[in-house]
């Protein structure tokens, strides 16, 4: 069974697929990740998939109306927060820093979920920020922070969650609940897979849902 992922689901992932083959030990899964926005464009070429889980809707808006898409539901939820980089040398302590001339930010590309997001965020919060670059996916935002290359990215909340060495070292700025944007995750049953049907179910049971949880990811409204 294929599974293509948004980049943002490196972690949890694997957890999951782990946790519903306990479930359907007969299952083999194989997940692949990339940017939303790219796994889109890998399956208007013509890629595989049973399941595709994508970070907000907002590129779906893009598939290829020819491909048959069964089932769309929504398993999980996550919100936005400000990753620093170690020391914090920028000095970030809230949300409106990051509009001064002298910080070093980075966000992902505004045609990906994470960095439509961000742009909402700002817009919310009334803050135009100077942007030093923008990143093809969430976990590359998140590579220019933990190396020390920008002072701070906007990234998930769980990608900072984690138990990695580099995210140890992350500290973070929350968001206020006023300038917050959620983003669902949509997955999608291609071509009437009945594996794919069955890992949807999994992910949104109560013991999938703990999952997500656990990896600080929402439930669906």
């Amino acid at each position: 069974m294929t599974i293509l992922a948004a980049s943002s689901l490196s972690d949890v992932m694997p957890e999951m697929v782990a946790r519903a083959q306990e479930v359907y030990p007969e299952e083999d899964y194989e997940v692949a990740y990339a940017g939303s926005a790219q796994i889109v464009q890998q399956l208007n070429a013509g890629a595989l998939a049973d399941l595709v889980v994508l970070a907000g809707p907002g590129p779906l808006a893009a598939l290829d109306t020819d491909l048959e898409v069964n089932e769309q539901t929504t398993v999980a939820t996550n919100t936005l927060t400000i990753a620093l980089a170690p020391g914090n040398p920028g000095g970030i302590r809230t949300l409106e820093d990051l509009a001064g001339g002298d910080v070093t930010l980075v966000v992902c590309a505004e045609q990906v979920p994470c960095g439509a997001a961000a742009a909402q965020m700002f817009d919310k919060a009334s803050i135009t920020p100077r942007i030093a670059s923008f990143e093809p996916d969430v976990r590359a935002t998140l590579a220019k922070v933990t190396s020390g290359e920008a002072d701070a990215g906007v990234v998930y909340v769980t990608d900072v969650t984690g138990s990695t060495e580099a995210n140890a070292e992350v500290q973070t700025v929350a968001v206020p609940e006023s300038a917050q944007v959620v983003t669902s995750y949509p997955a999608l049953v291609i071509d009437g897979s009945e594996n794919g049907r069955a890992l949807v179910d999994f992910m949104t049971s109560p013991y999938g849902q703990a999952i997500w949880g656990d990896a600080g990811f929402g439930t669906p409204s």
